[in-house]
């Protein structure tokens, strides 16, 4: 990939545009450029984002009672100047696309990853420049603005990112408390961080991903706090995400399940976290006395985008197939739980030949499953013959949710 064409076109179009928009209002002062709207598909496209420039004059002309100028002062999407991608930018982000799925998922991570970093260091470029020009002041920042935000401090420097989005320097500086303690009270406090009524810097989702890098050492205190907590969903979510089936685990969320008393989201997270951590059966065990939307989630849990997060669930369709057979009326309901677009998992390279079994599942509900999630995976030529050859037999099946995938798969993989 060439990519010092990638950041000269990411420069100059910055550059290009607060030029135009300067010239056009030259009694304004323009304070920041954007790149924003980043979209990337995993394993597919890379987007070319979109260029937004804002003025103290636009910004207050799209101000209102709901939304004041502070509140919008980094907002690039509400901002009036917008420059959508161009046959050129296109042009790019078709050649950024190729290289980053000419390989395998981890080739596509790096590509991705340049491409994010490498539009950050466009941007110090093209402030440099306009500030050499006279344009701007030096006040002025040019910045990638990602959804995540993790592209802000690699645009700035300390002092920008101080100055401009205060809120990422003060949680920087709670993060680097955290990291300097030991990892026990680390875990204490991330923990107490996630219960608090408003999260203290660096929030609570930060704070659950810092749990889930933790691993193992934070489940004894994320047990503790799953049997005081009042609310015990998020709890039980993390316990699946963290990996540890030990007995004291499973008691934990299975007593959650078990109690009345608990609303339905405790139990159903509680019921889905089981399932992850490989023990659907002990759902199983209690599924007639289940809220359907409770018993649902069991079923489903390891075929959803939730059993990605963390410690992953292998792929393995003999839970769900088993619970059928024992509880057949279910199988509408968990059909529509895992109808296609409701986020399923991804697969890895040794579960493809699982998902490949599973178009051969007496169940409609898991031969769907299969024909979307192998959709999704760049198969060798061998086994996209097999996969094709399977979708031509699947589009006569009787079932018309298994029909529905068909299409939904020949559409994703034409």
């Amino acid at each position: 990939m060439d990519w010092a064409r990638v950041e000269t076109t990411f420069r100059d179009r910055i550059v290009e545009f607060v030029r135009r928009m300067h010239a056009e209002h030259p009694d304004d002062r323009i304070y920041g450029a954007a790149l924003h709207e980043f979209y990337a598909e995993s394993g597919g496209v890379i987007a070319w984002p979109v260029i937004g420039v804002a003025s103290e004059r636009s910004l207050a002309s799209v101000a209102t009672e709901r939304f004041d100028a502070d509140a919008l002062r980094w907002s690039p999407a509400d901002w009036p100047w917008q420059l959508d991608p161009g046959d050129d930018d296109d042009a790019v982000a078709e050649a950024l696309t190729a290289a980053a799925t000419a390989g395998d998922d981890a080739n596509w991570d790096h590509v991705h990853l340049r491409f994010e970093r490498t539009a950050a260091k466009a941007c110090r470029a093209a402030r440099r420049i306009l500030v050499d020009e006279g344009i701007v002041d030096r006040d002025f920042v040019a910045v990638a603005m990602d959804e995540a935000w993790e592209l802000i401090p690699l645009s700035l420097s300390k002092a920008q990112v101080r100055k401009h989005f205060p809120e990422l320097d003060e949680e920087q500086v709670a993060v680097d408390r955290l990291a300097a303690l030991p990892v026990g009270a680390r875990i204490a406090e991330l923990v107490e961080i996630v219960d608090a009524h408003v999260s203290p810097p660096p929030g609570a989702e930060r704070a659950i991903a810092w749990l889930r890098e933790l691993g193992r050492d934070a489940v004894p205190t994320v047990l503790d706090r799953i049997r005081r907590a009042r609310e015990k969903w998020q709890w039980a979510k993390l316990l699946g995400e963290l990996g540890e089936s030990s007995d004291d685990v499973v008691d934990a969320l299975d007593a959650v399940v078990a109690t009345r008393s608990l609303s339905v989201p405790d139990r159903a997270w509680a019921a889905a976290a089981l399932a992850r951590l490989g023990r659907m059966d002990v759902a199983v065990a209690r599924i007639e006395r289940l809220p359907e939307e409770v018993a649902v989630r069991a079923l489903t849990a390891p075929y959803t985008s939730f059993r990605d997060i963390g410690v992953p669930t292998p792929l393995d369709y003999a839970p769900l197939e088993a619970a059928l057979t024992a509880h057949p009326s279910l199988h509408d309901p968990v059909c529509v739980r895992l109808a296609p677009g409701s986020g399923y998992c991804v697969l890895a390279a040794d579960e493809v030949e699982v998902a490949f079994g599973g178009l051969g599942s007496e169940w409609a509900a898991v031969r769907r499953h299969a024909v979307v999630v192998l959709a999704d995976v760049r198969l060798a030529a061998d086994r996209r013959a097999r996969y094709t050859a399977e979708l031509e037999r699947l589009s006569a099946d009787s079932d018309d949710r298994v029909r529905d995938a068909v299409i939904v798969a020949e559409r994703i993989t034409r």
